[in-house]
C-alpha cells in the first residue's frame, strides 16, 4: 500500500467522522445549546480549535443552514436544533485504524508501555485496517532513526515535554562527523521528515559569556535556530541556570524567523478534494491560505532550505491541481524535476 493512499484514508476517517471539523462544530453546538451563539463566537471557537482556513468552510455551512444544525433566533444569535450535546462513540473503522497505529514502531514514542498495553487490550478483538508490511515508501531513505530503542524513546519524551513546558535542557550531541559536544538550548519544536524517516529538534541555543548564560544570537540571520537530529542526542538533563534575559521572541516567532528560504506560493484548484488533501499533507508547515475564487485557493508555505527537496517532492505528488507561482527559483526546480522525470520515462520506454 502506498503512503499517499494511507493518508487519504486517514483524512476521511478523522476529518469526516470525528476529526477537527467535527470537534469544532461540536463545540459550537454545545455553546448554542446553553443559550445561543453569535457568529463572532463561532469564529472564535473555530479559530481556536480548527485550522487557519477552517472558517472558510464551517461558518458558511452553519449560518446558511446547509448543515441544518442551527436556527437563527435573532439578528446576531443562533440556537442549536439538537436536544442533546453531540457524542463521539468510536466507529468500527476508527477502532481498526487505531489498532493499525499500535503496530507502528513510532507509537512507543508517544505512549508508555502501560498505556500501550491498555490500548492493545482494548482493541484485542479488532482486526487492524492494515499492517506495516503493506506499505511501500517509494520516496524514503532506508537509514532512518531507530525508534525501537529505549534510549531513543526516553529522549524523545523528555525533549517533547521540554518543548511543551518551555524548559531549558542540556545534552551531549554527536555531529555527522562523530564529534561530541555539550549543548544547552531552549527546545521549540520537534519536526518529522517523512523522506528521511527521522525526527529533529529546533532549539534556541544558549551560551556562557561574560559571567552569564545568554541566548546565542546568530551571526548569519539565515540560521537563527539550531537543528538537532534526535538520534544524536544523549544524556539529557535540566540545568539550573539563570539567563541574562528572557527569550527575545515567542517560540512561534522564533521558528518563523529561522526560515531561510523564500516562501513558496501555491495555487490549489479544488478538484478531487485537493484542498482538504493539501491542508492535511502540508499540516507540518507554517502556512497562510486565502480563497481566490469559488474553486481556487492560494497557499503560502514557509520552510527551511534543508527541507526544500522534501517539499518539492510533496508538491509534485499533487499533479495538475497544484501550481507553484513563486518564487522563480522554486518554479525552476519544479520544471527541472519534471524534465528529468520525462527523460527517465522516455528511457524506460526505449528500453522495452
Amino acid at each position: 500500500m502506498c503512503a499517499w493512499h494511507a493518508g487519504s484514508i486517514k483524512m476521511n476517517l478523522f476529518s469526516e467522522v470525528y476529526g477537527c471539523y467535527y470537534q469544532v462544530v461540536s463545540s459550537i453546538l454545545n455553546k448554542a445549546l446553553t443559550g445561543g451563539i453569535s457568529p463572532q463566537e463561532m469564529a472564535a471557537i473555530t479559530a481556536q480549535a480548527g485550522f487557519a482556513e477552517s472558517c472558510l468552510f464551517i461558518l458558511p455551512k452553519l449560518c446558511a443552514k446547509e448543515w441544518h444544525f442551527l436556527e437563527q433566533t435573532s439578528e446576531n444569535s443562533y440556537a442549536s436544533r439538537l436536544s442533546n450535546a453531540p457524542e463521539c462513540p468510536l466507529t468500527l473503522l476508527q477502532k481498526r485504524w487505531l489498532k493499525s497505529l499500535l503496530s507502528d514502531e513510532r507509537i512507543r514514542l508517544f505512549l508508555t508501555e502501560e498505556a500501550l498495553l491498555q490500548a492493545q487490550t482494548a482493541f484485542a478483538e479488532v482486526e487492524p485496517l492494515w499492517t506495516p508490511e503493506q506499505f511501500y515508501y517509494y520516496d524514503r531513505f532506508e537509514n532512518g532513526d531507530n525508534f525501537s530503542t529505549i534510549e531513543y524513546q526516553e529522549n524523545f519524551r523528555t525533549v517533547l515535554e521540554a518543548v511543551r513546558s518551555q524548559t531549558v535542557i542540556s545534552f551531549h550531541y554527536r555531529s555527522a562527523k562523530g564529534k561530541q559536544t555539550q549543548r544547552i538550548c531552549l527546545p521549540l519544536k520537534i519536526e518529522y521528515s517523512s523522506k528521511n524517516n527521522r525526527f529533529r529538534l529546533l532549539a534556541l541555543p544558549i551560551v556562557w559569556a561574560k559571567n552569564w548564560f545568554r541566548w546565542q544570537y546568530p551571526t548569519d540571520k539565515k540560521r537563527y535556530l539550531d537543528h538537532f537530529n534526535l538520534a544524536n542526542i544523549a544524556n539529557i538533563s535540566f540545568p539550573n541556570i539563570q539567563l541574562q534575559s528572557p527569550p527575545p521572541l515567542s517560540p512561534e516567532a522564533l521558528i518563523q524567523q529561522s526560515y531561510d528560504a523564500e516562501p513558496v506560493h501555491l495555487l490549489i484548484t479544488n478538484r478531487r478534494n485537493a484542498l482538504d488533501r493539501a491542508m492535511l499533507h502540508f499540516a507540518n508547515y507554517d502556512k497562510d491560505t486565502t480563497q481566490i475564487d469559488g474553486e481556487t485557493w492560494e497557499c503560502v508555505i514557509y520552510y527551511d532550505s534543508a527541507m526544500e527537496t522534501e517539499l518539492l517532492i510533496e508538491i509534485l505528488s499533487f499533479g495538475p491541481v497544484v501550481k507553484v507561482t513563486a518564487p522563480q527559483h522554486f518554479v525552476d526546480l519544479i520544471k527541472e524535476r519534471l524534465a528529468k522525470q520525462m527523460q527517465f520515462i522516455r528511457a524506460q520506454s526505449d528500453s522495452l
